[in-house]
């Protein structure tokens, strides 16, 4: 077994992990079944107290006889961390690795701790970003991440398979540069859920300025229904406003806004959900900033499974500015 360790910097910060006692985790196996194939690398990226510095560690298994090793230096070493970080971790590598523990007999309760999984949080919030897909090629060009490793998971199980045998310098740094970019750039992933906060945030101008957080949409029939979280001085809200377009509901720190909406097709093959905008004059000036060509008298709120935020969070703005 090998054991590497690479001190890194990271350019952004994020309040959120900034130096805490967690842990970024990626393994790569020898194929996808928990039973039949091996672990034979495990990466990590965390903050190495003692040289004040982020660091990836790694545990190589120059064959898969030494899988037992990497795992259970891999469980001495996680114990005391308070939070791993994946991407697809809760359904692939956490699992993979307390099944391979198992095996062996290695008590795998350093590894029951909290989880946060980049792609499930992405999955929840798939609808406020403009993404195709959430693989993680897709998601690093979305963010602007282009990295020098040409090679993927799959390829990687061929060149281990053909190190096993060969023991080629080139082929190890290749599986060890991959695991080494995963986890470098799931750092820069983080950046991700910056986007998603800035889609959902909006601010107005009333007796100051107000902060609001979309935090939920839902669509039940013809009702488009936004929950958002305000942060304002003002405590003592509670405003109950009714029109034949929408009513709003805005008490203390929480506002609720259903808006009357039609159902249609935006192309032959899209659907889409719209407001008519002449169901309330105050919004006629607003203009549809979607990438399709509408009628002037409907704003685009949601096409297929992807919300148009920027016109939501207009639509916002003119009926809080409108019903004051």
């Amino acid at each position: 077994m090998e054991k590497l360790e690479y001190l890194v910097e990271l350019k952004k910060t994020y309040s959120n992990f900034e130096k805490k006692n967690i842990c970024f985790l990626d393994i790569e196996t020898t194929g996808l079944s928990r039973k039949y194939d091996y672990i034979y690398l495990i990466g990590l990226l965390y903050f190495n107290k003692e040289k004040k510095s982020w660091a990836i560690k790694q545990f190589f298994a120059e064959n898969i006889y030494k899988e037992k090793e990497i795992l259970e230096a891999f469980a001495d070493f996680i114990d005391g961390f308070h939070l791993i970080v994946t991407y697809n971790g809760d359904s692939f590598d956490l699992p993979f690795i307390k099944c391979r523990l198992s095996k062996y007999g290695i008590d795998d309760a350093a590894i029951d701790i909290n989880t946060f999984d980049i792609y499930r949080e992405i999955k929840k919030n798939s609808s406020y970003i403009n993404l195709e897909n959430l693989r993680l090629k897709t998601i690093e060009e979305y963010l602007g991440i282009h990295r020098d490793d040409k090679y993927s998971g799959k390829d990687c199980i061929k060149f281990y398979n053909q190190y096993m045998n060969t023991k080629d310098a080139l082929l190890r740094e290749r599986i060890l540069k991959h695991n080494y970019d995963d986890l470098f750039y799931l750092w820069d992933i983080l950046k991700i859920f910056d986007i998603i906060e800035d889609s959902k945030t909006l601010y107005i101008d009333l007796w100051e300025k107000i902060r609001i957080e979309i935090t939920n949409i839902c669509i039940d029939k013809n009702i488009f229904s936004i929950s958002c979280d305000i942060f304002t001085n003002k405590n003592d809200i509670n405003v109950v406003y009714f029109h034949e377009a929408f009513n709003l509901h805005w008490q203390g720190d929480k506002l609720i806004i259903n808006l009357e909406v039609k159902e249609g097709l935006i192309t032959p093959t899209k659907k889409c959900v719209f407001f008519e905008k002449t169901s309330y004059p105050p919004c006629s000036g607003l203009k549809d900033l979607s990438q399709y060509m509408v009628p002037d008298d409907i704003i685009l709120l949601k096409v297929e499974d992807k919300y148009i935020m920027e016109n939501i969070k207009n639509l916002i703005k003119s009926i809080l500015t409108n019903t004051r």
